[in-house]
């Protein structure tokens, strides 16, 4: 008669393993990378602001940041990924100022002439990001796809992305009348930037902060309901 084979045995589960604690040591390394990256980044985007892209030299970050230029490659791989990280963090730090200053604002319209007022504060504030988007692209937006690399594109298709959601909801209110949504952010974008950057390149230095009420006053009329809408109570 054939034998029956023995049953075989569940092999016993593993603890997942854990990781070992991180010594005090390496959390000071951390901390101290960390911070020379952002003395790096500070650097490089006053360099790429005063000078353009081309006219800095890698050398010239190492000594601004008061490192060494084996430590700046240590953290990128050369000028062309720290100007996309100065980009990047720039246009995020913009970005995520503009959202949540408006976020509370309940009128869809009155929400994005805000999103006009808060871009020119930002932009004031970082005019380091408006000099170099000026120095690489000349205040042409089409031109600066070819300078950026695919993260610092993606923060701001997501900003643009943001910013036709908050028009649509514009045209849900009954705004706007047969304007395209998409084609009003998009103006909306264009307008505020080139704006931005001949200001910047004005040498009388005057705050973007004053040309916000202007752009308002152009952009306000477009966002207003309809009369037939205003007519009904």
């Amino acid at each position: 008669m054939p034998t029956k084979s023995a049953p075989k045995r569940a092999s016993p589960k593993r603890a997942p393993s854990r990781k070992a604690p991180r010594s005090l040591k390496q959390e000071r390394r951390e901390r101290e990378s960390a911070l020379r990256r952002d003395d790096i980044l500070a650097a490089a985007s006053q360099a790429f602001a005063d000078r353009g892209f081309q006219g800095t030299q890698v050398a010239e970050i190492a000594n601004s940041a008061e490192v060494s230029l084996n430590s700046v490659y240590t953290l990128f791989k050369g000028k062309e990924e720290l100007y996309e990280a100065v980009i990047s963090r720039a246009a995020e730090t913009v970005g995520d100022r503009v959202k949540s200053h408006v976020r509370d604002i309940v009128d869809p319209a009155e929400r994005l002439l805000c999103v006009v007022d808060e871009l020119f504060a930002c932009f004031d504030e970082h005019r380091h990001l408006m000099r170099i988007y000026a120095n690489t692209t000349h205040g042409l937006p089409w031109r600066v796809r070819q300078s950026m690399g695919k993260k610092s594109l993606q923060v701001f298709q997501d900003f643009t992305i943001w910013l036709i959601e908050r028009t649509h909801e514009v045209k849900r209110a009954g705004g706007l009348d047969d304007i395209d949504a998409e084609t009003f952010a998009l103006s909306l974008i264009g307008t505020v930037t080139t704006v931005a950057t001949r200001w910047i390149e004005d040498p009388s230095e005057q705050p973007l902060t004053l040309a916000a009420p202007q752009v308002r006053r152009l952009f306000a009329p477009l966002l207003a309901r309809s009369n037939q809408d205003r007519s009904v109570p």
